[in-house]
């Protein structure tokens, strides 16, 4: 069986550097991540690679910041 740890790690790392572009340019305050019902905590640990969210979780944050869900998976 195939190890997919590396490339996991990959995949989130990608993920993490995209979300963080994503929420700089959107500008995104901590006041309007709570506003939105999203706990700021909980994206800052996202973005650290810390924190595992769902798709409603990445479906929500994108919705948000006006991004489409399959920009944070892309490579750059």
């Amino acid at each position: 069986m195939k190890d997919y740890t590396e490339t996991y790690t990959a995949f989130q790392k990608r993920f993490c550097d995209n979300l963080k572009k994503a929420l700089k340019k959107a500008g995104m305050s901590q006041r309007q991540q709570l506003l939105s019902g999203l706990d700021p905590r909980y994206i800052a640990r996202i973005k650290k690679g810390e924190g595992n969210p769902t798709l409603m979780t990445v479906w929500r944050i994108c919705k948000t910041i006006g991004v489409d869900p399959k920009n944070l998976f892309e490579k750059s």
